[in-house]
């Protein structure tokens, strides 16, 4: 099925995407002949730092991996990594990375929403707000808490964030009568929302947060005009599933492949 602007789902979602890396909106972008390379070593993640939109001939593709590769040694980032869609050129080019060392570390479903009406009914106690720049402390300590991630990356995710805020993202506490709880973040491009974060603390988790958030993002970005609303779960686990229920199905399904140095 067509969307709107004649390009296919996967097409328009892999284009939000590279715009994402470009617009420094989810990371600092820089293209290559043949590819869209993400660099944030401040926060050493694959989604942060990967080479994306591959588009080469066959005969092409050890040239790519070689600049890209460089490229990375030149930052001196750890680790290479390639983020592999249906829609990577050439259709070998999992095998080719296989065969040159690289391992398949993370698999993500691509998901969209797909129901038509929003019901996002606020329970009691709860509230959810759109943060400021002076806010960012706030919700960069509580982002580190919920997804257990080191404290060295607070700047790091200070200075994204800032980033994020200043280009028309938005940022989202949940509040517990009145303790924030809960984080998520939007990002808008080419008439697609983009979903981010979503989590809660330990301690308040299966209240409904996560789904009060996620619909909140959903319904900002519809009201900022977007078509396609979409997020990022890991395939086949329990937050795709979680996923599903509140009306996200599964797009298509990226890969991130790692060779460390």
């Amino acid at each position: 099925m067509k969307e709107r602007s004649g390009l296919r789902s996967i097409e328009r979602l892999e284009q939000f995407w590279h715009n994402l890396l470009l617009e420094k909106k989810l990371s600092w972008g820089t293209e290559l002949n043949g590819a869209v390379v993400a660099y944030y070593p401040e926060i050493p993640i694959y989604p942060l730092n990967h080479a994306a939109d591959i588009n080469v001939n066959e005969d092409e593709a050890e040239n790519l991996l070689n600049k890209v590769t460089q490229y990375y040694l030149s930052k001196a980032v750890p680790f290479v990594c390639f983020r592999v869609s249906p829609l990577t050129r050439p259709k070998s080019f999992t095998s080719f990375l296989e065969n040159h060392g690289f391992e398949r570390k993370m698999d993500n479903s691509v998901m969209v929403f797909k129901r038509k009406k929003v019901e996002n009914k606020l329970k009691p106690g709860l509230t959810v707000k759109e943060i400021s720049e002076s806010e960012i402390d706030i919700f960069n300590k509580l982002l580190l808490r919920i997804f257990e991630m080191p404290i060295e990356w607070k700047e790091g995710f200070s200075r994204l964030w800032l980033e994020r805020i200043r280009k028309g993202g938005k940022c989202y506490l949940a509040c517990v009568h009145g303790k924030p709880v809960g984080t998520c973040f939007l990002l808008s491009s080419i008439k697609i929302g983009g979903v981010f974060g979503v989590g809660t603390l330990k301690e308040y988790r299966k209240r409904g947060i996560g789904t009060t958030l996620t619909l909140h993002a959903v319904m900002d970005s519809i009201n900022e005009g977007n078509d396609l609303h979409t997020l990022q779960a890991e395939k086949g686990g329990y937050v795709e599933r979680f996923y599903k229920k509140i009306g996200f199905e599964i797009d298509h399904i990226i890969s991130y492949f790692v060779k460390k140095f």
